[in-house]
């Protein structure tokens, strides 16, 4: 209890110590890519579009849009200017102006980087020209993503975007992109490929090892399929799948609740995986208290939408950091399946440590498209999880291996007479039990009987008494390496004390081979030297092709004993011509 309470103890320590460095870890990334964002977002994914500066204006009901471009100035003196949107959501107006840099003409504008309900997007230009599009949740727009709007942009005309947009809450700041038709085209291909494959690695690791789980019923691989599909399917709502695919999602059942829904598989996941049960008690309480906050933060975002992205971020930041730190503890302290567990943990933080401040409002995006990358680093987490999955069966397999093994070794030990290095009496019982155990089974045929040879090493307490045990253990020795030299297709036990016995399978002309080569041995531990000594014994074999159950081997034991006996006997009893000689000189 105390080691229990001490490890705890030190896990507490490490565990703050760890957390602090996180947070100055993110605090440094947040720091160097706000600053990097003062030039322009960086493009990972294709070419950088054109970032025009965004005003943003309070949004009331019954408000109108300007009906063309030169009623625009007035339009936007009759409204309320704000520096920023709040995260919380709301309705706004978002305007800013469209200048090309060269005289391409057809454009594409895309108002993203954040979830929003509904928005309505209107182009307007001084040449006159108006174009309006509809976009959000479960809208169909156009063949291109939800709110993108193809524009044909005169050279020598100015032109303005405006924007209404509501929303319960937003995950960044809402920016305004603006590129030519053929970038966005490989934009848009190279994104889609990566969001699908990125999906795909989700759901497909999630079906796999939930299915892995649920047939070894190892709760571990059970929750952690089940955390895959929970994020495949959240990041699938976050991109909009659902909406534009299958028509359902949008309102309060959105992608958030699938997020908050993480801590509650991955915490217990976390705990057993590392087995902070055993190695870190206080770690172990910790993690399931983090589950069970986040159980009531789904319906307090059902019933308080506003709050349900700020909720969703605290549950997952919480989690991860909890199994941040405690992977690398456990990696500090030679839990082996912490190895691949860390490096899943670095493909997360590094976009996390991006995308985090950006979800709280504190900075603009410094990425074109920050969530993606967020979802190819949780895809990256799923396969090294998976590599940690799969290396920690292989530790348990070679666990079990080293206990079957383990277990053999000691039923060898506990199945084999120490000194002449033959099966002793439970080796003899568990032979006798194996043959009979399938007595009904057919078996193929073989042309054969079991045989038993029932001995006694005769002589024995003489040498003992008379030359010491030394001697007398050297002269078991001795018959156990001829008995195990024995020319018979079966094994010879030592059953205790000068008790010896064979079991052996084979025809007629075997059984008399085993009889000679017996009454060889007798011999030869005379010629060892071992005066006096010899071996009574006794063979016995059942009919050709009989079928033994334990009932009819204990009879075979009986008579090769009761034979055994007799040849004792015999050779107590001297033969007739050495009792005439033995008369003769007495008289």
């Amino acid at each position: 209890m105390r080691r229990s309470r001490s490890i705890g103890v030190a896990f507490a320590v490490r565990l703050r110590a760890g957390a602090w460095r996180w947070v100055a870890l993110l605090l440094l990334v947040c720091a160097c890519t706000s600053v990097a964002h003062a030039a322009q977002p960086w493009s990972l994914f294709g070419q950088p579009p054109l970032e025009p500066p965004v005003t943003t204006y309070r949004a009331f009901s019954g408000d109108l849009p300007p009906h063309d471009y030169g009623e625009l100035p007035t339009w936007l003196a009759a409204r309320q200017q704000l520096g920023s949107v709040s995260m919380l959501g709301g309705d706004y107006w978002l305007v800013a102006p469209l200048q090309t840099p060269d005289d391409a003409p057809n454009w594409v504008v895309t108002f993203g980087n954040t979830y929003y309900q509904r928005a309505s997007l209107l182009i307007l230009g001084d040449d006159g020209s108006r174009q309006r599009l509809e976009a959000g949740r479960g809208i169909d727009t156009n063949f291109m993503l939800r709110g993108t709007v193809p524009v044909a942009l005169r050279a020598g005309h100015r032109y303005a975007v405006v924007i209404r947009v509501s929303t319960p809450f937003f995950t960044a700041l809402p920016r305004i992109d603006l590129q030519t038709r053929d970038a966005h085209r490989r934009r848009l291909t190279n994104e889609s490929a990566l969001m699908l494959m990125a999906l795909g690695v989700l759901g497909g690791l999630g079906l796999f090892i939930l299915f892995v789980g649920l047939w070894t019923r190892v709760l571990s691989y059970t929750l952690y399929g089940c955390q895959s599909l929970i994020l495949m399917a959240g990041w699938a709502s976050f991109f909009g799948l659902p909406d534009d695919w299958l028509g359902i999602g949008g309102g309060t059942l959105n992608f958030t609740l699938w997020f908050i829904l993480v801590p509650l598989v991955h915490a217990p996941f976390t705990i057993r995986f590392l087995e902070l049960k055993r190695h870190a008690p206080l770690a172990a309480r910790i993690g399931y208290g983090i589950a069970i906050a986040c159980a009531p933060a789904v319906p307090m975002a059902l019933l308080m939408p506003s709050l349900a992205f700020l909720i969703a971020t605290i549950a997952v930041t919480s989690v991860v950091l909890f199994s941040v730190s405690v992977s690398i503890w456990a990696l500090l302290s030679g839990v082996r399946q912490a190895r691949f567990f860390v490096l899943a943990y670095v493909c997360v933080l590094v976009p996390g440590a991006i995308i985090l401040p950006v979800n709280f409002g504190l900075m603009p995006s410094p990425l074109d498209n920050a969530d993606l990358l967020t979802l190819i680093g949780n895809s990256a987490e799923a396969m090294l999880l998976a590599f940690a999955l799969a290396d920690h069966m292989k530790l348990v397999q070679a666990a079990r291996e080293r206990f079957r093994q383990g277990m053999l070794d000691a039923i060898a030990r506990a199945s084999t007479d120490t000194l002449t290095g033959l099966g002793n009496r439970l080796a003899f019982n568990m032979k006798i039990e194996e043959i009979t155990r399938h007595q009904h089974t057919p078996a193929p045929i073989v042309e054969g009987a079991w045989q038993v040879a029932m001995i006694d090493l005769d002589g024995l307490k003489q040498i003992n008494d008379n030359e010491g045990h030394e001697r007398g253990d050297a002269l078991l020795q001795a018959a156990g390496r001829g008995l195990s030299r024995l020319p018979c297709q079966g094994h010879a036990y030592r059953l205790g004390g000068d008790e010896f016995a064979v079991i052996a399978f084979g025809d007629e002309l075997s059984l008399h081979r085993l009889t000679r080569a017996l009454g060889k041995l007798d011999q030869q531990l005379q010629a060892y030297g071992f005066q006096g000594a010899g071996l009574s014994f006794g063979v016995c074999g059942a009919p050709t092709g009989q079928t033994l159950d334990s009932g009819d081997f204990a009879e075979l034991v009986r008579e090769a004993d009761r034979i055994m006996y007799e040849h004792k006997s015999g050779r107590r009893t001297p033969p007739a011509s050495d009792r005439e000689t033995q008369v003769e000189t007495e008289t």
